[in-house]
C-alpha cells in the first residue's frame, strides 16, 4: 500500500457521496463490488449485493424533488493487507423533501471495507451508526423530532 492507494479510497469516498446527492446510481453502484453489504441507519437498513444497495438508495433518494447533501470528514483508513483496508469517516447529512415539509439532518460514523480488484480499490461494506438525528418541519424549520445514540430510552 502506498500513499497513493489512501488518495484512490479517499477519492473512492468522495466520489460514492457526490453520485449519491446528484441521483447518479449507476455510477455509484460502479464503486461497489457485487457482493457488497450495506448497513444503514445502525444495521435497521441492511441489504446484500450491488444490486439491492442501488435499488434501496435510488427508490429512496431518486425522487427529483428530494434534495440530499451527504459530507464525510475526518477518515481514517486502515490497510490490512495489499488489497484490503477499512475506513472510518464522520457523516453529515440532510435530506430535504418538500413535498412532505420535512427536512431530516443529522451525523453518523460511517465505517466501510474496500478491497483491491483488477489493480480498482472498491466498496465491499459500508453502514453508518447514528450519533443523532433530527426532524423539522422544512416550512418553519420548527423541530418535530429529536434522537441520539445516547439516549436512556
Amino acid at each position: 500500500m502506498s500513499s497513493d492507494d489512501y488518495e484512490k479510497i479517499l477519492n473512492l469516498k468522495y466520489r460514492y457521496f457526490r453520485h449519491l446527492d446528484l441521483k447518479e446510481f449507476d455510477a455509484l453502484g460502479e464503486l461497489l463490488t457485487i457482493e457488497c453489504a450495506a448497513k444503514y441507519d445502525n444495521g435497521n437498513l441492511s441489504f446484500d449485493g450491488r444490486s439491492a444497495i442501488v435499488e434501496f438508495l435510488s427508490s429512496s433518494l431518486g425522487n427529483n424533488s428530494i434534495i440530499s447533501e451527504h459530507h464525510g470528514h475526518h477518515p481514517e483508513i486502515t490497510f490490512e493487507s495489499d488489497s484490503v483496508a477499512t475506513g472510518v469517516w464522520y457523516l453529515e447529512d440532510r435530506v430535504i423533501i418538500p413535498d412532505a415539509d420535512l427536512e431530516i439532518a443529522g451525523s453518523a460514523f460511517y465505517e466501510d471495507r474496500y478491497v483491491k480488484e483488477n489493480g480498482e480499490w472498491k466498496i465491499a461494506e459500508t453502514g453508518y451508526i447514528r450519533v443523532f438525528e433530527e426532524h423539522r418541519i422544512f416550512s418553519t424549520r420548527a423541530l418535530s423530532s429529536f434522537s441520539h445514540r445516547f439516549s436512556s430510552e
